[in-house]
């Protein structure tokens, strides 16, 4: 009899533990989407403040609509279980770096998102690097549009990278990697097909934005690859140094060390005004 309530009291005391994880995995965003990719099944979520959110969903929100998604949390974002679209907005503000910028737009990534921004005038706008709060238009297209951007904080010494690679330049020991979410998505569809590029370095022009970093050796990446890079910079040419690539979070890497000698700091996880996190990503 009492071997059986020990048996019973441990069963409880795991189910309990099994749903506080369960309840600590999961999440409510709520915003407004400014960006959706309908063959990745994604979308982006603006929340009130600024924080980008990328969800993983079988139904797609359209760029413009109000939702509250509820889901479970994941590497990169937020595994909808339950989306609510509840209006349409054309506004919103993103918090992160800006990550590329040219004279008639920038990118301002967060969490894992990176979105391309269209300058209001051509004035000179946030230098690479800096954190902002960028207030948006959203357009019948879905592009988003400058309405106000406001700096929130210096370069910080260190910014974490995402993109696919785009091209490799092992004279000049360079990778351009992907500098918004569409173009990753392009490179990818276009990796998929079999045309990936080796060719040499591009910045980008006004509507293709490409992020350059020097790297200790050119030919351990390969185009195609999704990359998470811990970096320093920006130069005055808008590139960035390598300092380590982010193993753990990467995809398609063969676990090798690229690391530049000396240390390496803090990886730059978490909130992007305070320790230079940053996405070549609710309140």
């Amino acid at each position: 009899m009492e071997r059986k309530t020990l048996l019973w009291i441990s069963a409880l005391a795991v189910a309990a533990v099994l749903g506080l994880s369960a309840q600590a995995s999961a999440s409510t965003v709520k915003g407004t989407v400014v960006h959706a990719n309908k063959s990745a099944h994604t979308f982006v979520v603006a929340g009130r403040r600024g924080s980008l959110t990328v969800v993983s969903s079988r139904r797609v929100a359209r760029a413009g609509s109000v939702v509250r998604v509820s889901g479970r949390k994941t590497k990169n974002g937020l595994k909808a279980r339950r989306l609510r679209v509840r209006g349409h907005s054309r506004h919103a503000r993103l918090h992160g770096l800006v990550t590329w910028a040219s004279s008639s737009g920038y990118t301002v990534a967060s969490n894992g998102a990176s979105l391309l921004v269209h300058k209001s005038n051509a004035g000179d706008g946030a230098p690479v690097g800096t954190p902002v709060n960028d207030d948006v238009s959203i357009d019948d297209q879905g592009d988003l549009n400058e309405e106000d951007c406001h700096h929130t904080g210096a370069v910080p010494g260190q910014i974490k990278l995402e993109g696919v690679v785009l091209s490799t330049d092992p004279t000049a020991e360079t990778i351009t990697i992907s500098g918004d979410d569409d173009q990753a998505e392009n490179a990818q569809a276009s990796d998929d097909s079999g045309s990936g590029d080796q060719g040499g370095d591009d910045q980008g022009d006004d509507t293709n934005p490409q992020i350059v970093v020097h790297v200790p050796d050119a030919t351990a990446f390969t185009v195609g690859d999704k990359v998470e890079l811990i970096v320093t910079g920006p130069a005055a040419d808008g590139s960035f140094t390598l300092v380590k690539v982010d193993e753990q979070e990467n995809e398609g890497q063969d676990n090798q060390d690229h690391s530049n000698p000396g240390p390496s700091g803090d990886d730059g996880e978490g909130d992007h005004s305070g320790d230079g996190s940053g996405s070549g990503g609710g309140d």
